[in-house]
């Protein structure tokens, strides 16, 4: 395995985190915790957004890396007897790129290389290696992993670089933060998101699940999304929606400081339209069991 320094997160040990079972840990303390969600298949937590572990007859694959302390491989390797050698990334965020250091190798689309590993202000004065090998794949890249392959299909959207990944044998679709359940907004144009909508679900009898940052959930969520896009591209632009604003939780740690939550993002890293921001070129429209918002003027890109 490749010989590389622990990534120092001592500068922030001060810093607590909450975990999910609502215990608390110091910044620099590694934490991991693994499900096995399908054969060959973990969903791992470090902190940010879920990774995961695609196990193969000859290897295994890590797709993203989250932005937590400790040796993110070294614990994935201690769930396989398969070699972990190299994390393909869904996109560029530093939740998902900030730990590729520990690996031999880094598959990311073109976009995705330019932005990896760029620290979020939460994460000054710590040092993210950067001089990771970088490989550069694109639409149509398979790996082959032995009697499982994963196939890479572009979706630029929330990250300019998106990828998602197609499992056949496991009937699974690795979709990054492209796909979730719940409210899409866009950040590119609607046309251009229902034609990569309309690419995947030609292929929706070979999937099943979607494996996202945020958890799993069924690949029905990829119907509604294409059903509302189709019914805005229909004619039906939808409403300016309301002004509101994401709010994390107040979570008081020991010391009476606020912590951080260990799967949301820190406080120190949010980025909010200023109060009157402008929202008139903004539309929403619930169709479907779902919701897109998206920018008028990018309607047609």
């Amino acid at each position: 395995m490749k010989s590389v320094k622990l990534i120092d997160f001592s500068s922030r040990h001060e810093q607590y985190i909450q975990n999910p079972d609502g215990s608390f840990s110091h910044m620099d303390e590694a934490y991991f915790e693994s499900v096995k969600t399908a054969p060959g298949t973990w969903r791992i937590l470090s902190s940010g957004d879920f990774s995961y572990l695609v196990e193969g007859e000859n290897e295994a694959l890590a797709i993203d890396t989250g932005y937590g302390a400790g040796n993110i491989r070294e614990y994935m390797q201690s769930l396989t007897e398969k070699p972990v050698k190299s994390v393909v990334n869904t996109h560029d965020h530093f939740d998902h790129t900030a730990n590729n250091g520990y690996f031999e190798q880094a598959f990311m689309s073109q976009e995705t290389g330019r932005l990896a590993t760029i620290p979020s202000p939460s994460f000054a004065g710590i040092t993210f290696p950067q001089d990771y090998k970088r490989i550069i794949i694109g639409e149509g890249y398979i790996f082959h992993l032995g009697e499982r392959d994963l196939e890479v299909f572009a979706f630029p959207d929330h990250a300019a670089g998106s990828i998602v990944l197609l499992d056949r044998r496991e009937r699974l679709l690795f979709s990054g933060d492209e796909l979730t359940e719940g409210e899409k907004h866009l950040n590119g144009g609607l046309t251009s998101f229902a034609e990569n909508l309309r690419k995947l679900a030609a292929h929706r009898g070979e999937f099943d699940t979607l494996c996202a940052g945020q958890g799993h959930f069924d690949a029905a969520v990829i119907d509604r999304l294409l059903a509302c896009a189709e019914y805005i591209l229909d004619g039906h632009e939808g409403e300016i929606p309301r002004p509101h604003k994401f709010r994390l939780p107040e979570i008081t740690a020991p010391d009476g400081s606020r912590a951080y939550h260990r799967q949301m993002p820190h406080p120190e890293d949010m980025h909010f339209d200023g109060e009157g921001a402008d929202m008139s070129y903004l539309r929403r429209v619930e169709y479907a069991g779902t919701s897109i918002t998206y920018d008028i003027r990018l309607r047609e890109k």
